[in-house]
């Protein structure tokens, strides 16, 4: 299996059989929901380059699904009245100084994102049977007020693969915070969207430096089918 580093895609190294082990593993997806990815104008925060994957993460949680490895969708909810995201620093710095990509200031709807029981909270890719839905995330990262590791504790799973928006905020956050809590985090980068490829490809970096493996979907999926057909179990 290769894994970016660098900017390079290079064999991973030996000594890293249990990031790969897919009975250990579940997806975790952030944030990929109508109040970035609604395609109206009154998208609250839209992320254009997040509406970019849509059908190929459906396609990724799809094949993950057929390899047994659980999806969870990590979704940003606020109660009516939103104030309980005022505070937030990703917020007020998103409103005051400089938005996800610098054509698309915040709009007037901004503070409907999130809200709950609207489209702006609700999930923009498939979430069938079997999968998990943790929709109490209110700050950047998908384990702040939320019961995420709860939810990876009680499937048995410590490997931790992100996909979703955005890169370099929700992802790099979540990938940083799972490392403190010592999940092997693998970050599929080509699953993710951010600001803007070079933030992207900022956050990916600081992931191989520092946190876990940037690899791609490819890459993972075609990992864990030759190991599950070579009828490989736990390490």
């Amino acid at each position: 299996m290769k894994i970016n580093i660098n900017g390079q895609m290079v064999p991973l190294p030996e000594g890293f059989d249990d990031y790969l082990d897919w009975r250990r593993t579940a997806v975790v997806e952030l944030d990929m929901h109508g109040g970035h990815l609604d395609p109206e104008p009154d998208c609250p925060a839209p992320s254009p380059r997040g509406r970019e994957i849509i059908a190929q993460v459906n396609r990724f949680n799809q094949a993950c699904r057929d390899l047994g490895v659980p999806v969870i969708h990590v979704v940003n909810t606020y109660r009516t009245g939103d104030f309980e995201g005022v505070e937030s620093g990703w917020r007020r710095m998103t409103e005051g100084h400089y938005s996800m990509l610098p054509e698309h200031p915040p709009t007037k709807y901004y503070g409907n994102l999130g809200l709950e029981n609207t489209k702006w909270s609700a999930l923009a890719v498939e979430n069938p049977p079997g999968d998990l839905v943790v929709n109490t995330k209110k700050r950047v990262t998908a384990f702040e007020t939320t019961d995420l590791d709860l939810v990876m504790r009680s499937l048995g799973k410590d490997v931790l693969v992100i996909t979703g928006i955005m890169t370099n905020c929700c992802d790099l956050c979540s990938a940083y915070y799972a490392g403190s809590k010592d999940y092997k985090v693998i970050l599929c980068l080509d699953m993710t969207r951010g600001s803007s490829p070079a933030d992207e490809a900022a956050a990916g970096l600081m992931v191989s430096r520092f946190i876990g493996l940037n690899t791609h979907s490819e890459e993972l999926l075609r990992e864990w089918r030759r190991r599950k057909g070579a009828g490989e179990g736990n390490v």
